[in-house]
Formats: C-alpha cells, structure tokens, sequence
C-alpha cells in the first residue's frame, strides 16, 4: 500500500495535467467527492453530484472537464472514472493473508503440480492430479477438486471450492463461497415420484480475466462444458446452469439465474435479478434490465426488459397503458351507470 504521493506523482501516472493547486501537495488517501478529507484525491464524473464541487474538503478532484470546486487542486484527464480506478489502485491496501508458501496443514495430493511462487492457505485441499500455475493465491479452507486446473496469477478466496474437472484460465479471481462444477439439475421425471438422476460427466471452463462474485454457483455439464468466456464478470448470487456458455466481456449483476444450455453472446450486460430460460440464445450486445424474465431468444445490441422481457421502448409503453387502466376502468362504469353520457369521440 501506498502511503502518501504527491499530486505530481499521481499526475504523472496518470498523464494528466494539473489545472490549479500544488504540484507538491501531499495526498493520503482516496475518497468520495462527499466525504472526502483534506489530504484525499476524489473525482468528478457525474452531474448528480455536481452540488459538492462547492463543498468538498478534498485536497485534489480529478475531471475530464475544467469545473469550479473548493478543492485545493484540480487534475484534468481524459477519463475520470479510469482515472479514479487506477488512484485506487496505488493507494489499495495489503489485502494478502501473511500465510506465504504452503501452509503446514494444506492437505496436496503427490500428483498435483504446484507452480512458482504460490500461496497455499491453511486448510486448503488440492486433490489428485490438479495443476496450479505460478503466482496463484489458494485462500484457507479452499477446495481444488480432482483434475481441477488453474492457470497463473489467479486469486482464490477462502472457502470456494473448485470441483473435479474446473478449469480457470489466467488472472481469474472467485470470491468467497463459490462452487464451480457442481452438477447440473438434470432427471428424468417419473410418474411415481422417484426422479432418475441424469449423471453430469461435463465439466466448467473459466477464461481469462475473469471475476466470479461470493456464493455464485456454476454447474457443470452434462457433456461438453458450462463456459464462462474471458473477461466476463459475474457479480454475487449468480447461478449458472448446465450447459450454458457465456461469451467475452459480460457484466452479469446479482441474483441472476441463467437456466441450462442458453448461449450468451459477446458483450451482454445483465442488471440484477433477471432470469433467464433454458435452451435461449441471447445475442452480441444485447442489454437485460433489471428484474427480466427473458423467455424468448434476443437479438444482437437490443434492450429488453419486463417479465415476458420485451423491447425496452415497447414495455414502457405498455407500463404506461396499464397505469392509465384504473382511470379507463372507472370511466367505463360511469358510462355504463348513466353518470356520464357518451359523446362519440
């Protein structure tokens, strides 16, 4: 963690320009433009919060446009919010378990293959034939599954568990409480009640710089694999069923639930809480809105929303008509009572 840097220095990583204040002002630690203190960088990127340009007792304030503040300094970029994501990354805590090496009680099978440079935390299992690339983090109480794969430089969190056949690519973080590889829901549906179990012989693959939230479950195939494709993030509460395969560069927000063998194109953006339909094909660059219920396949670049999810444009329409309902409704009665006479408009 960085302790302090001067406003030059952050300037200069950030190849931005200084517009006011000193260059050699001491900076501490970043912030919200709102609860900034007087030695914190914070940034301005959205107007809802342009009322505490004249109010915030932050030392520096970077902009993608020159603006009035009380802030001390100002520092001009060309993306403020990539900019504030990379201050936080100088000033990021030391988040690392002081567990270095392999913990005494980690439990490794003999034919694991275990990378360079890797942190095994206590209690982690790795079982058979498992193969960790190098600089990977193993946090404590973790489980590696038979055959799992891990490539290098990826950051698992304590208790997540990784079952037999899971492959993740490079720079892949799981956050805490995720199982990857557990068995799809299939059977066979019986009139007496007693469901045969289909067996899951398939297994999960993970791509390269992705990031799975806490407690997202991702279950593996039937045949084949369930696939998560590179830089596709998944935020908490995700379940993922068999089959499905997810392409590059997805955001999928919490509580999502994505039913088997649908296929998610390049670029799709969930917001929390959709659920999605079995055996679908959502297409490139297509946008779900929040609390969907996508029972139909999608097309490429469209937003839907609402349960049926729908063309975004055509379900406010809808939401509309049905706000003006009641009114209609009691208009309707009144005709019908003599209350008011018809005009025939």
């Amino acid at each position: 963690m960085t302790d302090s840097l001067t406003l030059r220095e952050i300037s200069d990583c950030l190849k931005g320009q200084i517009l006011s204040g000193d260059p050699d002002a001491l900076i501490t630690g970043v912030s919200s433009i709102q609860e900034a203190g007087p030695s914190d960088i914070c940034y301005y990127g959205s107007t809802k919060y342009a009322g505490f340009l004249a109010s915030t007792n932050a030392m520096a304030v970077i902009v993608s446009r020159p603006v009035e503040t009380s802030a001390e300094c100002v520092l001009l970029v060309e993306d403020a919010y990539d900019a504030f994501r990379k201050v936080l990354h100088l000033f990021k805590p030391d988040r690392f378990s002081a567990f270095s090496g392999l913990h005494s009680s980690a439990v490794i099978h003999s034919s694991a293959c275990i990378g360079e440079n890797v942190r095994v935390g206590p209690s982690v299992v790795i079982d058979r034939d498992c193969i960790v690339g190098d600089n990977c983090s193993i946090g404590s109480g973790s489980v590696l599954g038979p055959g799992v794969i891990l490539g290098s430089d990826c950051l698992i969190h304590p208790n997540v568990t990784l079952l037999d056949g899971t492959c993740a690519g490079n720079n892949v973080i799981v956050h805490s409480g995720t199982v990857a590889g557990s068995d799809g829901f299939g059977f066979v549906p019986d009139a007496k009640g007693e469901h045969k179990k289909i067996p899951q012989n398939g297994n999960v693959v993970i791509g390269n710089h992705v990031e799975i939230g806490a407690n997202c479950t991702i279950d593996r195939a039937v045949t084949g694999s369930t696939k998560i494709g590179d830089h596709t993030k998944l935020d908490n509460l995700i379940q993922v069923a068999h089959n499905v395969s997810i392409g590059r560069g997805c955001f999928i927000a919490a509580q999502t639930g994505i039913a088997g063998s649908t296929a998610i194109g390049n670029g799709v953006v969930f917001g929390g809480q959709v659920g999605v339909g079995g055996h679908l094909v959502i297409n490139d660059g297509a946008v779900i809105a929040a609390k969907s219920g996508v029972t139909k396949d999608v097309d490429t670049g469209i937003t839907v929303s609402g349960n049926p999810a729908r063309p975004h444009m055509e379900n406010l329409r809808l939401g509309a008509a049905v706000s003006r309902l009641p009114k209609i409704i009691e208009l309707v009665k009144e005709l019908k009572t003599g209350k008011i006479e018809e005009t025939g408009d």
